[in-house]
């Protein structure tokens, strides 16, 4: 038997990193076409309606540094989850889609958790049992995972897949790991980061999607999108919004304007153990004030990033916190959050990322956190004791598609005016351009759509995100 050591990242895990590849360089609009229109239950991808759970609601407790998966307060907790069927027959799993790990695994220890509006959210998710599968195999293996908030010690199977409502697709005989015991682990969870001959001995889940032929490339396209829930207990049917993730192909109508290509970095020497991640160049952070259309860059905010799905919150330089206090006009608190008035977002305004030519601009309203009534918070912390990154605060206004076959990122402004999934081919250099119009910015009100069409769609997509 053997065991791998995961190091923490955040409120994510990551793996000890094998021999990288090393990237192309280079950064900036792509040029060659490579997509194919998919046809109804055709060959070359897999679609996933993402669902997003929140912790059942507790009594409230004073903010501090770490108190729940989401950092802020005990019901805040909100994951982007994903629903898989285990073994023969399937067993139905929600795990949560994170970018800023490698692998899936099931069945955490929920009477571990700390709070009780975490452990109901625990226990809401599903759990899988080896012993009522007919296809499982052991795996003769062990890890520990361990995460910025919780440890899983987990036994590797291997089993059966099946998609939920994708024509039972199923995968034969992938590895993952079935916890045998956990510590204050909340949710179980599907790394969809770099697999065998960069971090893992074995393939991940996205490997496996390409070596079985579901997928005709290591890719995956995201858009968080912002279906919400209380309790976290409705059906998916009930509760998919417009978030999707799309393994081996993109969605042209979940975003405007091309999508610009990025070279995705090499491990970072900042990095313990230097894994592979999905590492961006940020060229600036900066800060439009409601009622303004155009901001200034923070200073120290050029720097490399991280994209990471599997944190609530962005985790930023305290120089950046400090000029984010300073643009809001509040002091931080000891634990370094930034408390704010729960109608600052209403008044418009944005945070802007700026990627080279692409500015990603996320609306005050969707960056702030309404923890409880008239509690609100900036949704990010500083990064002293982690890697920089950006989470769900940031990657709920990106679009962005992780091309692992060719070491790049693409990522464009996130929008909704329906869908049009196409396939992705395995050579890359995706020149692609969505289908929805936005403007960019509106002093008013936000990015505003300049058609019918994304007009409703956005207006939609702002009203379902407004509680945060």
């Amino acid at each position: 038997m053997s065991r791998y050591l995961l190091l923490p990242l955040a409120m994510t895990a990551v793996s000890a990193s094998v021999l990288p590849r090393t990237p192309e360089t280079g950064a900036g609009a792509a040029a060659a076409p490579a997509v194919a229109a998919r046809a109804p239950n055709s060959a070359g991808l897999l679609s996933f309606p993402i669902v997003e759970r929140r912790t059942f609601k507790g009594p409230a407790t004073r903010l501090r540094r770490r108190d729940d998966e989401a950092v802020l307060y005990n019901h805040t907790n909100v994951a982007y989850m994903i629903e898989l069927g285990l073994g023969t027959p399937p067993q139905q799993v929600r795990v949560q889609l994170d970018t800023g790990s490698n692998e899936l695994w099931v069945d955490p220890d929920c009477s571990t958790v700390t709070t009780t509006a975490s452990q109901q959210f625990c226990e809401s998710v599903g759990t899988f049992d080896p012993n009522d599968s007919s296809t499982l195999v052991d795996g003769e293996e062990y890890a520990t995972l361990a995460y910025g908030r919780g440890t899983a010690y987990i036994d590797y199977v291997l089993d059966n897949i099946v998609v939920p409502g994708s024509d039972n697709t199923t995968l034969k005989q992938v590895q993952f790991g079935v916890a045998v015991s956990s510590d204050d682990a909340a949710v179980p969870i599907c790394g969809v980061g770099f697999g065998k001959d960069y971090n893992l001995e074995y393939n991940n889940i996205v490997d496996e999607l390409t070596l079985q032929g579901v997928t005709n490339s290591r890719t995956l396209s995201l858009a968080l999108g912002s279906a919400t829930s209380d309790n976290g207990k409705e059906p998916v049917s009930d509760n998919i919004g417009n978030g999707i993730v799309i393994f081996g192909g993109v969605d042209t109508k979940k975003f405007a304007g091309p999508l610009y290509k990025y070279t995705n970095l090499p491990p970072q020497s900042s990095d313990p153990g230097q894994p592979w991640r999905y590492w961006i160049q940020l060229d600036s952070i900066g800060f439009t004030s409601p009622g303004k259309t155009s901001s200034s860059a923070y200073s120290g905010s050029s720097l490399p990033i991280v994209l990471d799905s599997g944190s609530s919150l962005s985790y930023l330089p305290q120089t950046v916190m400090d000029s984010l206090a300073k643009s809001f006009g509040v002091k931080a608190g000891s634990d370094g959050s930034l408390i704010v008035d729960c109608d600052y977002g209403a008044k418009g305004g944005y945070i802007d990322f700026t990627f080279g030519s692409l500015v990603i601009s996320v609306p005050l309203s969707d960056f702030i956190w309404e923890a409880e009534a008239n509690v609100c918070a900036v949704g990010a912390l500083p990064s002293t004791d982690t890697t920089a990154l950006l989470g769900d605060t940031f990657l709920r206004s990106a679009y962005v598609v992780f091309d692992q076959d060719h070491q790049e990122i693409y990522m464009a402004q996130a929008a909704n005016c329906g869908s049009n999934e196409q396939v992705l081919s395995a050579d890359g250099n995706y020149n692609l351009t969505g289908e929805c119009t936005v403007q960019q910015k509106s002093a008013a009100v936000g990015l505003v759509p300049t058609s019918a069409m994304a007009l409703f769609a956005l207006v939609g997509v702002q009203a379902l995100m407004s509680f945060l």
